[in-house]
């Protein structure tokens, strides 16, 4: 009869599978997305510069816009808004003065809705739409996009991808259309929501210009300051992505071409 001897497990060992459960279990996210075809948007860049993304969205109001206009102007910061063509189609003004002004114009789709819960024809629909009207006030190719709400799938980056766009999220959220006071806002953005330290290079940095974020504009100087004594550059979207050694997540990377900033 053989005898069979099991070995005790070295502490070493059990250490070693501990920190790849950890790994594992943190990453869950990006494992099961590298695995199942899962895409992603931009959150984020990797980069060598001190280089920060500055993004607004803009679906609705009349009262918040111009004035976040003349902090950016006062500033010497430009910005991507990303806008929704039917306020856009009401504001042709306000949006040219964005062109004017060295600000890049991204699209925010038309109706404020979930783009996830739409089949695909009506996606490309949905953006189409918007293209038409945001290139025709602009004069200018818009081939950014924020999904309204940030809702996505596989089927919202696809077809956006088809239609030579790329989906961009964001890394640090101001949280300003909660309207939690603009102290609130400089902090969220930057010490971070739950403190884990705020804007850093390669962020994307998300505001609103919708009257239902009037924080913003008392908030918005302290963090432009804050920012430029660390020593940050402060950017449209574009600009970032032409200077990107990568995007974050991996999932993310869906084209090799930089995106050309706006002038």
């Amino acid at each position: 009869m053989r005898l069979i001897i099991f070995k005790r497990p070295s502490f070493r060992n059990i250490a070693l599978w501990g920190i790849l459960l950890f790994v594992m279990i943190s990453y869950r996210e990006n494992v099961t997305s590298v695995f199942s075809g899962k895409l992603k948007p931009i959150y984020s860049v990797n980069v060598n510069t001190q280089a920060i993304a500055l993004t607004f969205d803009i679906s609705w109001g009349e009262k918040t816009a111009e004035p976040i206009l003349d902090i950016l102007k006062k500033e010497g910061t430009h910005a991507t808004f990303f806008l929704s063509s039917p306020w856009a189609d009401k504001h042709h003004q306000l949006v040219q003065r964005m062109v004017a002004e060295g600000h890049e114009i991204g699209s925010h789709g038309n109706r404020h809705i979930d783009l996830n819960l739409l089949g695909a024809s009506e996606i490309e629909k949905e953006i189409t739409i918007s293209q038409q009207v945001l290139e025709q006030i602009t004069g200018q190719k818009v081939r950014l996009i924020r999904a309204p709400n940030g809702a996505y799938d596989n089927k919202v980056i696809s077809t956006a991808d088809k239609l030579g766009y790329r989906v961009i999220q964001w890394s640090i959220d101001s949280l300003d259309w909660k309207r939690p006071g603009p102290s609130a806002v400089v902090n969220n953005v930057l010490n971070g929501i739950h403190s884990e330290g705020g804007a850093k290079p390669g962020d994307i940095i998300l505001f609103h210009a919708s009257d239902s974020a009037p924080d913003t504009i008392q908030a918005l100087p302290i963090v432009l300051n804050a920012l430029k004594v660390k020593g940050y550059t402060l950017m449209p979207v574009g600009q970032l992505l032409s200077q990107a050694n990568s995007t974050w997540p991996p999932e993310s990377n869906l084209k090799e071409e930089p995106i050309t900033p706006a002038k």
